[in-house]
């Protein structure tokens, strides 16, 4: 299954049957974008996964910008791990979204690492298969 933001900020693939989610952002995200990506999961994502089995999210950030929605992503994150999310690869090449995502995670204690660099699509397939997953 695949959603598709109506302002482009994001996409998001659900395979239910790798139970992996691949996720890409995009740009500087407001409150309002958040909260249609906060929708999206909620009524979609969670519901589609089921919270019976772990999952794992695949998130492309490379075309992503540090954004002011730092209390919203943590409380996202808590409402994700509650619906089974465990792991999450991250690729990036920037130092300010790796900060920032890396803190959002830490105060969290989620299982996440990030990716980046010529071969960081398959670095970061390679450490979900490490976890557990199958790409």
């Amino acid at each position: 299954m695949e959603i598709v933001d109506s302002k482009g900020m994001y996409t998001i693939l659900v395979d239910k049957r790798r139970r992996i989610v691949y996720e890409k952002n995009v740009g500087v995200w407001t409150s309002e974008d958040f909260k249609r990506f906060l929708d999206d999961y909620k009524n979609i994502v969670f519901t589609e996964l089921g919270n019976d089995k772990p999952w794992a999210k695949f998130c492309n950030l490379s075309q992503y910008e540090v954004s002011s929605i730092y209390n919203e992503l943590i409380e996202f994150l808590i409402l994700s791990i509650d619906n089974g999310f465990s792991h999450c690869a991250i690729i990036s090449n920037s130092s300010l979204v790796n900060s920032q995502i890396h803190e959002v995670c830490k105060q969290i204690s989620l299982n996440h690492s990030f990716f980046g660099g010529i071969d960081a699509f398959q670095d970061a397939g390679d450490w979900l298969e490490d976890n557990g997953y199958t790409i």
